[in-house]
């Protein structure tokens, strides 16, 4: 619930502001793809090899 709440708060007061597809909130990471409405996210709590995730979401 929380995590998920403060990723689209985020997401929703910044969506101008650029295209980062890795947003560091509240001592998480989210590794996230936008495929035409859906949010594909990934979220960890440590260091994270971001190449190998967003071939995790692409594939």
């Amino acid at each position: 619930g929380n995590m998920v709440d403060a990723f689209r708060m985020h997401i929703m007061q910044t969506k101008e502001l650029g295209t980062c597809p890795v947003r560091q909130i509240g001592g998480c990471s989210f590794i996230y793809m936008r495929i035409s409405n859906v949010y594909i996210v990934i979220v960890v709590s440590s260091n994270a090899n971001v190449a190998c995730a967003f071939k995790f979401i692409v594939e």
